[in-house]
């Protein structure tokens, strides 16, 4: 806690190990941020966009390769 006050077990709460008063798990709460997974997503995105490029140019230069041998 960081108020350092004393307090009965009804009156505290226990959250990530620690016990707080109303207070300070209200402050602590409003301080947990959700962050958003966009960035990653997107990355995710591109490297399939470039994985499927290269493998289409990958099946056509193959395929020319191949009908040139013939």
């Amino acid at each position: 806690m960081s108020c350092a006050k004393t307090l009965c077990q009804e009156c505290a709460t226990q959250w990530d190990g620690i016990w707080y008063c109303a207070a300070c798990l209200g402050a602590k709460r409003d301080t947990v941020r959700h962050h958003s997974h966009a960035g990653g997503w997107i990355a995710v995105a591109l490297a399939l966009i470039v994985t499927l490029f290269l493998g289409a140019k990958f099946m056509v230069w193959t395929g020319a390769l191949l009908a040139g041998l013939r």
